[in-house]
């Protein structure tokens, strides 16, 4: 009996296909299907190489090419922190799987909707896995005059004194607005530099170009030896940083606990009517991508890069990332 390879055996289902044809015969949608993928794939990124959800998109095209059996390729389109990118998803002719988003869906995915005005919705997409949750830290630079929260938040009590990196509309942004309102601080007291990606905002508080950012504390795990964390933007301390948690240091200050929403839930996203249109390049897509993430191949790279590597799955991964749009839609109107 002939045993197959993946690879030799989807070799052999499109020469009988190109065969099939030849003789006449006609497949249908779901014959055909099985095929699938013979055309490159696309992972759009949209935000400059470098950041986090750049790195994993990178980390991830090999094995899922292996998995596959075609290339997967990494393609950046940046602007309109995350809209642009998304935006070209969501836009492609037929849903069909050969393009695919890989970005932050929460916060990113959904400012540039909420707030962004990105001419899509967030049903348009439907989230694969969250692969990495990341909290949030309030973070300056080592060399800050700021050793605590409470100093910096005096410092911000006087306009244009403190500067703080964004990518305008995302977690970290409103997570601040959110604090300083809060605090009863203007929100324009603030000097708000906008970054176009998390590379050059993890880049511009490593270098002490601003005054403190609230960034992932995962993603700036490179820069972490140049930082002082002044608060955790999370529940609990994880990583044990020995710094408050915000909800803490704000009800210190005499102002009440607020929303946790600074940090990062990353992973791929498809258009949501690949799933209905073409359900076995779907299933096939989702287990191509649950067997490379579950892998220790796959963590060890992960690891490597700063990553994470946990498989969460299609349906409790979108309710994660719906209850977290819920929760942002509600404090949109902070920005806007």
């Amino acid at each position: 009996m002939l045993k197959f390879t993946g690879a030799s055996r989807r070799r052999f289902i499109c020469t009988a296909a190109a065969s099939l044809g030849l003789a006449g015969v006609t497949l249908t949608g779901a014959q055909a299907a099985d095929a699938w993928p013979e055309d490159p794939i696309t992972i759009v990124v949209p935000f400059k190489a470098g950041g986090s959800a750049d790195r994993m998109a990178r980390t991830l095209s090999e094995p899922l090419s292996e998995e596959l059996g075609v290339p997967v390729v990494v393609e950046n389109r940046p602007g309109g922190a995350g809209g642009l990118g998304a935006t070209y998803v969501a836009r492609q002719s037929k849903p069909d799987g050969n393009t695919l988003l890989l970005m932050q869906a929460t916060p990113y995915l959904a400012n540039a909707i909420l707030v962004g005005g990105a001419p899509v919705k967030w049903e348009d997409f439907k989230f694969l896995n969250a692969q990495w949750n990341d909290y949030a830290i309030v973070a300056v630079h080592n060399d800050s005059p700021y050793e605590t929260f409470d100093q910096l938040v005096e410092a911000m009590k006087e306009p244009g004194k403190v500067s703080s990196g964004i990518i305008y509309g995302n977690g970290g942004h409103l997570q601040t607005l959110v604090a300083m309102e809060a605090l009863d601080i203007p929100a324009d007291n603030v000097r708000f530099v906008t970054y176009d990606g998390g590379a050059p905002l993890r880049t511009a508080l490593a270098g002490n170009q601003v005054d403190f950012e609230v960034i992932a504390a995962r993603g700036a795990a490179s820069i972490m030896d140049s930082l002082r964390v002044l608060a955790v933007v999370n529940d609990n301390d994880p990583d044990g940083l020995g710094a408050p948690l915000l909800n803490d240091a704000l009800v210190s200050l005499g102002a009440e606990a607020q929303p946790i929403i600074g940090g990062n839930i990353t992973g791929l996203l498809i258009p949501a009517a690949f799933e209905s249109e073409y359900p076995d390049r779907y299933s096939k897509l989702v287990a191509a991508y649950e067997t490379v993430v579950t892998s220790d191949a796959y963590k060890d790279a992960a690891k490597q890069a700063g990553l994470g590597a946990d498989w969460v799955g299609p349906e409790a991964s979108q309710k994660m990332v719906d209850d977290a749009y819920t929760a942002l839609e509600a404090l949109s109107d902070v920005v806007n």
